[in-house]
């Protein structure tokens, strides 16, 4: 089966508040020299390897200049061979890309954009430390259209400190005005050691050191939300019900937890994680699996530039992924997918029979409403043999814990 290859790009040009990713501020020096060391860990992937899908995400990819992001790409559809109908996309954010930087990746091959606008509103996004404002979100959107990307993502954030259900509902039809073929929509996650966390501790103290310094802070000296804290969970799941109900009604498809595309337009790339297919990282902090082995690199961009410049490997781990694990993660990746699991293919790969190994846990969470069995034309079926098993609406909501349940 053809493989999917994913290329990290580690430079922004400020860092999100909210970001816990491997990515430091843009240096055009640094850049130039890291695209070269990139290219010389591609090559150490066999020529010819057939790929289906390409994603290049960061970072912000498309923070470097048109030169690079050309040298960039011809370099890999030359080494690679891909499939008739590849997916091959790149991360964007509004503000870093002009006609001349998406002809130029069109022209090289890439032909699906994941534009991160997070919100429609400029107070949201001035509090995230986003670099863009809401009418470049738009113009972004317009941009990729005018060169040639006739599929085209964006990514939207609920759960923001101070964020209503109108202003939400606001950031959901702007989006859907602007006919995307793909939505995704994640909730806001506060992770230790990010800006964000720090202000959600101690919002008075952080709009205080914001007067002292440049970055995403200067918004918090400047304004103050109705609550400093994030909406409580009784709203943010309001919100995300609200997602999955207007998004629907206007005809896009809710395939998997997060993510919503209209026909034919679901994300191929991730597709094949969440089918636990075979993939090949690039860059810091990037993993790969391939022959049942998970390997990933050193996140630290000085050591990745050394090793490479030193001709040695940057993967600083492996992991052979034996059938426990291996189970574990077919259920938790597979159930993200709202069509589920289907049990006669897992029970082919895995030589498990599902139903079998985890009947006290399905019969449990079936019991809760949590889950249930469905054919493939979405019917309660009696086969249970070729049918699929997949989450609720009530189980999607509890996601997190049910596929705890499987872990053995």
């Amino acid at each position: 089966m053809p493989a999917s290859l994913y290329i990290h790009i580690p430079f922004c040009v400020k860092r999100c508040i909210y970001c816990d990713f491997v990515s430091g501020i843009y240096d055009p020096e640094k850049a130039d020299n890291y695209i070269e060391a990139l290219k010389k860990e591609i090559v150490n992937i066999q020529a010819n390897t057939q790929l289906s899908t390409l994603f290049i995400g960061g970072g912000t990819p498309t923070v470097l200049s048109a030169a690079l992001l050309s040298d960039l790409t011809n370099n890999i559809f030359t080494h690679f061979d891909f499939t008739e109908n590849y997916e091959a996309t790149i991360e964007a954010n509004p503000g870093t890309i002009d006609a001349e930087k998406l002809n130029a990746l069109r022209s090289a091959g890439m032909n699906r954009i994941s534009i991160g606008i997070q919100s429609f509103h400029d107070d949201e996004l001035a509090f995230l430390g986003r670099s863009h404002t809401s009418k470049e979100a738009e113009q972004a959107v317009c941009l990729a259209r005018d060169a040639g990307f006739e599929n085209t993502g964006i990514d939207l954030i609920y759960g923001i400190p101070g964020q209503t259900q109108s202003i939400w509902k606001q950031t959901l039809e702007n989006a859907v005005r602007l006919k995307p073929e793909h939505i995704s929509t994640y909730e806001l996650t506060v992770e230790e050691g990010t800006v964000l966390y720090e202000y959600l501790k101690n919002p008075a103290a952080s709009r205080c050191n914001a007067s002292r310094q440049q970055g995403p802070g200067p918004f918090f000296k400047d304004r103050d939300f109705p609550n400093n804290v994030k909406p409580d969970e009784e709203n943010i799941i309001s919100m995300y019900e609200y997602a999955i109900d207007y998004l629907t009604s206007g005809g896009y498809i809710h395939y998997e937890i997060s993510n919503f595309a209209l026909p034919d337009h679901f994300c191929k790339h991730n597709l094949n994680y969440w089918d636990r297919g075979e993939y090949y990282g690039s860059g810091p902090g990037a993993h790969s699996f391939i022959n049942g082995k998970r390997f990933f690199n050193t996140d630290n961009l000085d050591d990745y530039l050394k090793a490479l410049s030193d001709n040695k490997s940057p993967v600083k781990g492996t992991e052979n992924i034996f059938e426990d694990k291996a189970l574990t993660e077919a259920i938790f990746l597979g159930l993200r997918k709202t069509e589920g699991i289907n049990l006669k293919a897992f029970s082919e790969r895995y030589k498990k029979d599902m139903l079998q190994y985890y009947s006290k846990e399905i019969e449990e969470l079936q019991s809760g409403g949590l889950i249930e069995f469905a054919g493939s034309n979405g019917l309660n079926i009696l086969d249970l043999s070729n049918c699929s098993l997949k989450l609720t609406r009530k189980g999607i909501l509890l996601s997190n814990e049910i596929f705890t349940k499987f872990v053995k």
